[in-house]
This record gives structure tokens, sequence and C-alpha cells, in this order.
């Protein structure tokens, strides 16, 4: 697990809710306290659409919305004069990524093989911090698809000028 404090949160947030920087990436859940707690488990729930919607909206190999489809609605909840007390949102990367992360780095494991790469992002007492995990379905002491992909993330970050420790 690595896990970065983003000491820019007002530029993050913009990144987050504003760009299409995370679009690709599913949304396991998101949880927003503001005046009452919302809580949004992004499940795809495939029998509420068409097969020709979802074949439009999204990937068939996804479990979770995307957060091109989730953003609007969280964007909703958070915006605003008041910031939310507290939010956390979990996001898993998508295989298409995983696969590419893999094969550009050479990586001795298998998408097979991982159960999930999620990226939680929670804020909580005006502190924004972002951890990323790795979920094997067998042991592994190898840890470098961990701070690979987390390399990644944070390189995103700083080439948007957001500042993390």
């Amino acid at each position: 697990m690595q896990s970065a404090q983003v000491l820019d949160v007002k530029n993050f947030m913009q990144l987050l809710l504003q760009s299409e920087a995370f679009d690709t990436y599913e949304t396991v859940e998101a949880v927003i306290r503001t005046d009452m707690t919302y809580s949004i488990d992004g499940k795809l729930n495939r029998d509420f659409y068409s097969e020709d919607e979802l074949s439009a909206m999204f990937p068939e190999d996804i479990s979770f919305v995307t957060w091109q489809y989730a953003k609007p609605k969280v964007f909703d909840i958070i915006k605003g004069k008041r910031t939310p007390s507290y939010m956390k949102i979990v996001f898993k990367v998508n295989k298409a990524a995983l696969d590419s992360v893999l094969n550009a780095d050479n990586s001795s494991h298998n998408s097979n093989n991982i159960a999930g790469v999620y990226f939680n992002i929670t804020f909580k007492e005006q502190i924004l911090n972002v951890t990323c995990s790795v979920s094997y379905k067998n042991f592994t002491l190898d840890k470098n698809l961990e701070l690979e992909i987390f390399s990644n993330f944070t390189t995103l970050l700083k080439s948007n000028n957001i500042a993390i420790n």
C-alpha cells in the first residue's frame, strides 16, 4: 500500500470533478458527508439498462460505473459554499488500463492474478489523502506493480501542478 497527502486540495478537487483525468476509473463507492451523509454504491445495475444502452455507456468487463458517469452525481452533492466535512471515493483501475501498465512495465504479474487495483481518496479534517493498493489473488512479496501504479498516479498529479507529500 502506498499513500500520499495531497497538499493542494482545491486543484486536486478541480482535477477530480472538472476534468476527464479519472473518467475511466471504476467508482466502487463514494461517501460524502455534508448536511447529511450520502453513500453511493458504484455497482453497475445492468438490469436497469437495455443492451444497447449498456454497450454504448459501459465497457463489458466492468462491475462498477465509471467515474465519468458518477462524477456529475457526486458534484451535485458537494457543490455549494461549504466544503464537505468528510469524503471518501474508492476507484478501481479497469482491466484495460491494468493490462497496459503490466505490458509497459514487463511485469511478472498477470492481470488474471490480480483481484483489483484501488485508489482511495479520503478527505477528513481538511486533509486529503490518496492511497493505492493492489489486491492479489495469490500471495506475493513483489510490490513493484504497486509502486509503478502509484508512481503513474503521482506523475499525473505533478503534471497538473498538484503538490503531494
